[in-house]
């Protein structure tokens, strides 16, 4: 009993903290936002996309950010996705009036979806397949972004999905050579969310609440326990058992857990023999 408790108490602390927090990707590089501990990303020219620098590569590369998760998909082009490029661009929040001082800017470098128009008002796809970013939720969210269309003679969009239904309306990005900004709010459970584009759009500044960064149990990874958004990795075959949010004991194995059967929530992952534990998003 006194175990069940301990572990709803440590759930429910976590999922407190993560509510409470807003993660910053200062993707365009403004020294402000960065001292105040959001790091700069360093220029990129790119992940494997077809064709990186003139090199043919194999297309599917990801790199994950501070829980951000950029992925290029079976796409083979000649535009990289997830570039980090010199811009200079000066904006001053609507909303909040905060000014920021932007030097690079990010590109996802295409639509999320094949067939895709800068038209469309709503994705024909809600689960992208390309050139697409993610990052895991644990409940309610607010997604706040700046950017500019890729092409100041066309406007463009950028989506929010949970994979399956579109969040709100999406973000308009007017045609033209200013920054805008745009918010989008999630409100539902545990989930990953999904952010891409009906076109390119260039990304200077992305935040969103509750976020979930899964895997960052240092103890655990060293361990050969860790999550793959798919599985819990045991490569070592020890004893884990894995708790919901309620402190029940819904798995236990000393080889890999699918998670895919498993509702979607917060889950603390423990290892027999070790005090630490892997809190996940599914």
């Amino acid at each position: 009993m006194k175990k069940t408790l301990l572990l709803s108490a440590l759930a429910f602390i976590v999922i407190l903290g993560l509510n409470a927090q807003t993660t910053i990707w200062n993707m365009g590089g403004d020294p402000t936002v960065a001292a105040a501990g959001s790091p700069a990303w360093p220029l990129s020219a790119g992940l494997a996309s077809g064709v990186l620098n003139g090199t043919v590569v194999t297309p599917g590369g990801t790199e994950t950010i501070n829980g951000l998760t950029i992925t290029t998909g079976a796409v083979v082009t000649t535009t990289p996705c997830g570039v980090v490029s010199a811009s200079v661009k000066s904006f001053t929040s609507p909303t909040t009036t905060k000014a920021y001082a932007f030097v690079n800017k990010f590109l996802l470098n295409g639509a999320g979806y094949t067939g895709a128009v800068n038209t469309d008002v709503t994705p024909t796809l809600k689960m992208p397949t390309q050139k697409y970013a993610s990052f895991q939720v644990s409940g309610n969210s607010t997604v706040y972004m700046i950017g500019i269309t890729g092409s100041s003679s066309s406007a463009r969009k950028m989506f929010l999905t949970d994979g399956t239904n579109l969040i709100g309306s999406g973000i308009d990005f007017p045609a033209g050579t200013n920054l805008s900004e745009g918010t989008i709010t999630y409100t539902g459970p545990a989930t990953t969310l999904y952010l891409f584009g009906n076109a390119s759009v260039a990304l200077y500044y992305l935040s969103a609440t509750g976020v979930v960064i899964a895997g960052v149990n240092q103890v655990l990874s060293d361990k050969g326990v860790s999550y793959n958004g798919i599985e819990i990795v045991n490569s070592k075959g020890l004893d884990i058992e894995v708790y919901n949010m309620l402190g029940k004991r819904v798995a236990t194995s000393k080889t890999n857990i699918p998670t895919t059967n498993l509702p979607k929530g917060i889950y603390v992952v423990r290892a027999s023999g070790i005090n630490e534990s892997l809190k996940i998003s599914i």
